[in-house]
């Protein structure tokens, strides 16, 4: 079994929704799993600077859930798998809720979630976080926590990029 893990930010913003869509579809993925705290725009006016972009959720019919759509890649977002303090790079609030499972933090449900859509046959499964870089990213601490938790570390994870 394999979690796919992508950060968006890899690309520049102009080449952003074509490059992240085509790698995604190289690699088989069929499930986007966003797992931004915060996966929407900071300001809801189109056009500016923090406004909605295509890899941003959106209502209705535009953002990051088309996108995936139109190139037949199902999008969920899991938000119990956000970093809960996103400026906290050490990610001490995180690795706390991970390491207590038994105090029910959101985070465990959305592992179970995760853990379920990777287990289906039929999908092929990428975590989506803004990082570009994974080693920095909260997505490589939920991904080690999901192989270690619900797959006796048998899961292999890979970098789109």
């Amino acid at each position: 079994m394999e979690l796919w893990t992508i950060g968006y930010s890899y690309w520049p913003t102009s080449e952003r929704p074509g490059k992240m869509i085509a790698a995604l579809k190289e690699r088989g993925v069929t499930l986007l799993a966003d797992v931004r705290l915060s996966p929407c725009s900071a300001n809801v006016i189109e056009g500016h600077q923090y406004g909605p972009k295509a890899w941003t959720l959106q209502a209705g019919n535009a953002g990051i859930a088309r996108l995936a759509r139109d190139a037949g890649i199902a999008y969920e977002w899991l938000v119990e798998l956000g970093n809960p303090q996103r400026q906290d790079h050490e990610m001490k609030v995180l690795r706390h809720h991970l390491a207590h499972p038994e105090e029910g933090w959101p985070v465990h449900r959305g592992l179970a979630l995760l853990a379920d859509r990777v287990r289906r046959p039929d999908q092929v499964v990428a975590i989506l976080c803004t990082c570009a870089e994974a080693s920095t990213c909260h997505r490589t601490v939920v991904a080690e926590a999901l192989r270690e938790r619900h797959f006796g570390g048998k899961l292999s994870i890979r970098k789109v990029v």
